[in-house]
């Protein structure tokens, strides 16, 4: 008997990502150490903030469940009421770094350290609206006859401006709380579009986050539209 793991989004969670369709006032991040890596530049891990033209601003990270002798992940979207943006770095206005709290003599500290915040161009040409959601769904299944397993999960958005390249924001395995986001979506195109090729080093398999399991794995992935 195959055992089975679901992970989808639960109904609140998948309409504050249908409220994500729409114009953008901002994209906030948590700024701090692992931020942005220089062996894998244009991708950045943070728990981010979206702020939409309509509705409370909206909260994306990942909730983390282990699984399977493994660690599963779906995006997690949460409605922020209030959030006090002076403490969170933005993507739009890059020169707005945030603030990066230490054990220090005044306790708060600019996130100024190389790496620690966004230094490339305002992204607000490209997400200021319309901008079109879709859910990247995966359906994976592995092992054999008693030690057969699947799940299913909501790993990722993909977020598309009218005029823009399509970015990406997708659940980490590794950290609970913690998201990746990718402006442009690059060789993560393979999540989108089953007829890309896969990279050598970058196939479907490690860009989920999966490339340190021993099994093999039966990856199939959706994308649905809102």
């Amino acid at each position: 008997m195959t055992r089975g793991f679901d992970l989808r989004l639960p109904e609140p969670e998948r309409r504050a990502a249908a409220s994500l369709g729409g114009r953008w006032r901002d994209l906030l991040y948590v700024p701090g150490p692992g931020f942005a890596s220089p062996l894998d530049p244009g991708r950045y891990r943070s728990s981010f903030v979206v702020i939409p033209a309509d509705g409370p601003a909206v909260r994306v990270s990942s909730l983390v469940v282990p699984a399977f002798g493994g660690e599963l992940c779906r995006l997690r979207l949460e409605a922020l009421p209030g959030v006090r943006i002076e403490r969170l770095g933005s993507f739009f206005e890059p020169a707005r770094r945030g603030v990066v709290y230490a054990m220090s003599a005044d306790r708060a500290t600019a996130a100024a350290r190389p790496g620690w915040s966004y230094e490339g161009p305002s992204l607000q040409p490209q997400f200021a609206g319309p901008v079109h959601v879709a859910l990247i769904r995966e359906r994976v299944r592995g092992g054999v006859g008693d030690g057969a397993f699947s799940w299913v999960a909501d790993r990722g958005l993909a977020v598309r401006g009218a005029d823009g390249p399509e970015g990406l924001l997708l659940a980490e395995p590794d950290a609970s709380e913690i998201a990746a986001f990718t402006p442009v979506v690059g060789f993560y195109r393979a999540l989108l579009d089953p007829t890309t090729p896969e990279t050598p080093g970058a196939t479907i398999k490690e860009l989920l986050g999966y490339g340190g399991w021993t099994e093999r794995l039966d990856i199939e992935l959706e994308i649905d539209r809102f």
